[in-house]
């Protein structure tokens, strides 16, 4: 576990220091749904950016058991619920994340991508079971 951790957290670095990485992302994103394109419309990116950039590393972080994270997630949970963010929605996100990983990432390797795919999914999972439990359709 903490060979794959430190393998992520390597990797997150050297996307983070390709100053397109996050405009990949959202290219690969935005282009997936209009519907997505559309719950973007009036956004700030230079805010969106820094807040993508503070989730990916708080799930990280709960990726990796830290403490105080599990809170951060929830309320990533409660606020996509509250956006209407759909499963569907969640699995083009983690497409498009990973596309741009491959991208910007010069060591990015398929097991690199598992790695990644499996560290995110534990927080959408929680993010879906905080949204599910509120009452929302996650359909």
């Amino acid at each position: 576990m903490a060979k794959e951790a430190n393998e992520l957290t390597a990797s997150y670095s050297r996307c983070r220091h390709d100053e397109r990485f996050l405009d990949t992302f959202y290219d690969e994103f935005l282009s997936k749904s209009p519907v997505i394109a559309q719950m973007f419309a009036k956004t700030d990116f230079k805010v969106q950016k820094v807040m993508l950039r503070q989730s990916l590393l708080e799930m990280l972080c709960f990726d990796r058991g830290m403490s105080g994270t599990r809170e951060e997630i929830e309320r990533l949970g409660l606020h996509h619920k509250e956006l209407g963010v759909t499963l569907e929605m969640y699995e083009m996100w983690l497409d498009s994340l990973c596309e741009a990983i491959q991208k910007h990432d010069p060591s990015y390797t398929p097991t690199l991508e598992r790695l990644w795919r499996e560290a995110m999914l534990k927080s959408i999972k929680k993010m879906i079971a905080v949204g599910a439990s509120q009452g929302i359709d996650h359909d």
